[in-house]
């Protein structure tokens, strides 16, 4: 009897220990999965929003930097361009700067040898008008001379009606006459050689002493032309007859 109630006893201590196991390892098995129902799925969820969060800002920072090395890319590309258009302009101005002074050296050594040959045409027509006024000796005139009857116009030392040699107006004795119309205080007349041999100083009425010293395409016989100074004396002289005494 005693040994029954002992068994007996055994046995409930051993039902007791094995259901106080039972619910500890079912109160354990509760906790963990209270915490992993209700705090991983929140944890997780952090971490992804920062994870992509951080994609984010690493990929904004990819952007950022792609965008920084394209502008300098494209302001270096700017600056080669520039510099390339500027040593090109600059080797267009030096080229043409250069074309331009060639063609400015080339006119004015053409320019200085048509002086020189104009000088040279000048000195070899004024040597063979000294030459030629040189036979002309200057008589002068008497008061008992003979006197002739003459038409008398006149003309002036202007280069345009005259023509010049090296910029000089001279008469066909060589005479400069492009400062003055007066040679030794006389006046300068143009004569007809077969009338009034050149080298001839004569008295015209109303004139006073005059020198043949040119000669003219149009005066031919007893017509003189007189030297004046400008184009609105020669107007105002016009045609006139004169009374000449010559030696």
């Amino acid at each position: 009897m005693h040994s029954l109630k002992y068994i007996i006893a055994i046995l409930f201590a051993a039902v007791g220990t094995f259901v106080f196991a039972a619910n500890a390892d079912a109160a354990q098995i509760g906790i963990g999965t209270e915490q992993k129902i209700v705090q991983n799925p929140l944890e997780l969820e952090r971490q992804a929003i920062e994870l992509e969060r951080q994609q984010e800002i690493e990929r904004k920072k990819r952007l950022a930097e792609e965008k920084r090395l394209a502008e300098e890319k494209r302001l270096a590309e700017e600056k080669r361009l520039a510099e390339e258009k500027a040593k090109r302009e600059q080797a267009e101005r030096e080229a043409k700067a250069k074309a331009e002074r060639l063609e400015e050296e080339k006119r004015v050594a053409a320019e200085q040898a048509r002086q020189e040959e104009a000088k040279r045409q000048a000195a070899a027509k004024t040597e063979k008008k000294q030459q030629a006024a040189s036979s002309a000796t200057v008589t002068p005139v008497s008061t008992q001379g003979r006197v002739i009857q003459a038409e008398s116009t006149a003309y002036t030392n202007d280069a345009a009606d005259n023509g010049s040699y090296g910029g000089r107006v001279l008469t066909a004795t060589g005479h400069d006459v492009t400062d003055s119309i007066y040679y030794n205080g006389m006046r300068i007349i143009a004569v007809d050689p077969s009338v009034i041999p050149l080298g001839t100083v004569v008295q015209i009425d109303g004139i006073g002493q005059a020198i043949a010293l040119d000669t003219g395409g149009r005066i031919k016989g007893n017509i003189v032309d007189l030297l004046v100074d400008t184009k609105s004396e020669a107007i105002n002289w016009g045609r006139r007859h004169i009374t000449i005494t010559l030696p």
